[in-house]
């Protein structure tokens, strides 16, 4: 979208959400999702120096940075999330999560959840991405030990990242339960989360995630949550490439929620 109209939209956007926000519950959370943090030539990856700002940027304007597993403690012990609260999430797997997103995570202090692509770890290529020549490298298995170490948690996004709506039933329980238990095996801590490969999920899949144990899981759905949330819907705001650290604010203030929804949803009925 042209800058005019995207600036336009989200002043917009931003009216709406103060008002909405005047009248929602106070205590809701928002959930960041990232992919590579790199200069690779992928629209997914967002930059070392953009992610290093964004993180000052959360810290500086004081936001409750919590890791996942804090936010749905929270909300399912007390049946809220924290106010000013935000949570961190990577998906797939990429090495440079551990290359250059760990460091700045260390830096700020900031805890994260990485959704690890099971079947890719410790390969040599990372398949997840769609439109693209460029196949990145995954994590391998030493790194994300370190990374656990040092605060990191992981969660599943499948063994091999199929659209789970268009596989079998049968495929989908073992992309999703065999995923949680090869990490639990590796890790040797429990894997609480999930999160839906592309966002691709409907009852049926999230009754699966439900049945294999699995205490909450991501979509791609763009807003906030809060203590209405279906915790096997959890909402996430995407952070792009081209965010400037002034649109980033935006989006952490909820101008782009509304613009969000209705690009999902065009898309969507151009799918139909």
């Amino acid at each position: 979208m042209p800058p005019l109209p995207r600036a336009l939209l989200a002043s917009l956007g931003l009216a709406l959400h103060t008002l909405h926000r005047a009248i929602a519950p106070a205590n809701r959370i928002r959930i960041l999702y990232y992919h590579s943090i790199s200069d690779a030539p992928i629209r997914s990856s967002v930059s070392p120096q953009a992610f290093e700002e964004q993180m000052a940027y959360l810290v500086s304007h004081g936001y409750r940075v919590l890791s996942l597993s804090e936010a749905i403690d929270r909300r399912i012990g007390r049946g809220t999330f924290p106010e000013s609260g935000v949570v961190v999430t990577l998906d797939d797997g990429f090495q440079d999560n551990y290359e250059h997103a760990l460091p700045i995570l260390m830096r700020y202090k900031v805890p994260a959840t990485v959704f690890l692509t099971v079947g890719y770890i410790g390969t040599d290529r990372l398949p997840t991405l769609t439109r693209t020549d460029f196949v990145p490298r995954p994590l391998d298995w030493r790194e994300v030990k370190e990374m656990q170490a040092r605060g990191i948690e992981f969660g599943s996004h499948t063994i091999t990242h199929p659209m789970l709506t268009q596989v079998s039933g049968d495929v989908a329980r073992r992309e999703i339960g065999d995923s949680r238990r090869m990490l639990e095996d590796r890790l040797g801590a429990p894997v609480p989360f999930f999160c839906y490969p592309r966002g691709d999920v409907n009852a049926a899949v999230q009754r699966i995630v439900r049945d294999e144990g699995y205490a909450a899981a991501c979509s791609i759905e763009p807003g906030l949550n809060d203590g209405r949330t279906d915790l096997f819907r959890l909402r996430r705001t995407y952070v792009s490439r081209r965010d400037s650290i002034s649109e980033f604010g935006k989006k952490m203030d909820g101008a782009y929620d509304l613009l969000q929804r209705a690009q999902m949803v065009w898309r969507r009925l151009r799918a139909a």
